[in-house]
């Protein structure tokens, strides 16, 4: 017999029901969505609405509280466990440290931060290759005089590809919102291919590169040129960035984009963005 594991949460407690062949999750949002953390979780399995109850897999329930939740068909019984992760990254004076379990996917997941003070279920997933490990920083981003702990994940890399996530946590463990890069770097970048070669417009600025300097033949340029494909996060001077570089084929990009952000209304906002172009693109 298959029997189906589910998780119930009722609004006013969590409650587990087991019934023959389900544990539900009770839920009232539709479109379906799983909030951790403020951020939205995707699941190896969405959650169903099924006679106007939502229905969420016990392994992805496991997985928004950092456990291991299994069900055992023999003794007709749900474990819930705590999960050991291994460390994969530490802070520089080693007072934070990020745990993960690997994945058969290349990743490791179920992330957790642990300093002196609080401990964490990290939204989101690294990459296993030790060169791309979590990256932290402790310092004060939002001038109130405490560190705040900066953590830059890799969540993908290859040929003309980088792609990071940030989050920004409070001494105390509280999580602060960050604007998304890629969004704010869209709303001011825009570019074509005109006659004269490349065009590109962030805010009020315009810049031109002569098709000559160009390595890309014009048939392989496409429509206009990406950005988004390179996306990188640090902090400089006290200051957290984003950069993301102006690509014009898989393997040729002509220049960065990078924006700072400053601690306005409770979240890092995004500012006005800068165009850098290689020495090489610059007639």
């Amino acid at each position: 017999m298959t029997f189906k594991k589910w998780m119930i949460a009722a609004s006013a407690a969590a409650v587990v029901l087991l019934s023959g062949t389900s544990i539900m999750a009770l839920a009232k949002a539709n479109p379906i969505k799983i909030m951790l953390n403020g951020t939205e979780l995707v699941t190896a399995k969405a959650a169903q609405k099924v006679d106007g109850i939502v229905m969420l897999p016990l392994k992805e329930l496991g997985q928004l509280f950092g456990k291991k939740v299994s069900y055992d068909e023999k003794s007709n019984t749900v474990s819930v466990d705590k999960i050991s992760g291994v460390t994969i990254g530490e802070s520089e004076d080693k007072t934070v440290h990020i745990t993960g379990n690997k994945t058969e996917t290349g990743t490791f997941d179920q992330l957790q931060i642990q300093t002196s003070v609080f401990s964490r279920s990290i939204p989101g997933y690294n990459v296993t290759n030790p060169s791309y490990a979590p990256f932290i920083i402790t310092q004060d981003l939002d001038g109130d005089g405490q560190k705040e702990i900066v953590i830059i994940l890799t969540t993908g890399y290859g040929t003309g590809v980088y792609q990071s996530n940030v989050l920004v946590y409070t001494a105390e463990g509280d999580l602060i919102p960050v604007e998304d890069a890629n969004t704010a770097f869209l709303k001011q970048f825009s570019g074509s291919y005109t006659a004269k070669g490349l065009e590109i417009t962030l805010q009020a600025n315009h810049y031109t590169i002569p098709s000559e300097l160009m390595m890309t033949e014009k048939e392989y340029l496409g429509d206009k040129p990406g950005i988004g494909g390179i996306m990188r996060y640090t902090v400089e001077d006290g200051v957290l960035t984003a950069t993301t570089a102006v690509q014009v084929s898989p393997s040729e990009f002509v220049g960065d984009i990078n924006l700072k952000y400053s601690f306005k209304n409770g979240l890092f906002q995004a500012e006005n963005a800068t165009f850098e172009l290689y020495p090489e693109y610059r007639s």
